[in-house]
């Protein structure tokens, strides 16, 4: 057998996104990544196990000849599957994630302030920022609509926003940016 070799070995190539321990969300939109100064409008507090993170497996369909050899193939976008759960009902959070309807009503008797909301689902825009538990990587979304939905009881988690993203392409086309620790 021939010797075989590669230029690159599988140590060289151990960027990854290993657990995501922080998840960034700014109101900014399209904020180029050489633009980033690292100050984001909260760092979201997420539920652990909550984040799922695809963005959509290729629709690959295969054109065969009528003796079954694959002529050519094309592929579509799939859709995303990214998620998480948001475990605060904060009136930060809370106004960010879900429509507010009126203004807050203080009730003495309970010694509680009340705010409505409607359960229509309202669209956030901005960005997200994912980092992995090292920090050495990153995934920045420039551009993502966000809808939430609150779900009050769920077996042993406490009440939470149900976070749905879409990411949508910045003005260079980019949908995400992965980043690596260089400094």
């Amino acid at each position: 057998m021939t010797a075989i070799s590669a230029t690159k070995d599988p140590s060289d190539l151990q960027d990854i996104l290993g657990h995501v321990d922080k998840v960034f969300y700014s109101s900014a939109v399209k904020t180029k990544p050489s633009e980033l100064t690292g100050t984001f409008d909260f760092m979201l507090p997420v539920l652990d196990e909550s984040v799922t993170f695809n963005l959509g497996e290729a629709d690959v369909s295969r054109i065969k000849l009528i003796d079954q050899t694959n002529w050519t193939s094309y592929a579509k976008k799939g859709d995303p599957d990214i998620s998480f759960q948001v475990p605060s009902f904060s009136q930060a959070i809370a106004d960010i994630l879900d429509n507010k309807i009126g203004d807050a009503a203080a009730n003495t008797n309970l010694g509680l302030t009340l705010q409505g909301y409607s359960t229509t689902p309202k669209k956030v825009v901005g960005s997200l920022l994912y980092v992995s538990e090292d920090g050495l990587t990153c995934v920045y979304l420039p551009n993502v609509e966000i809808y939430a939905s609150a779900v009050i009881g769920d077996s042993d988690k406490p009440g939470y926003f149900n976070c749905t993203i879409t990411p949508l392409p910045d003005d260079d086309g980019a949908d995400y940016y992965i980043g690596r620790k260089t400094t």
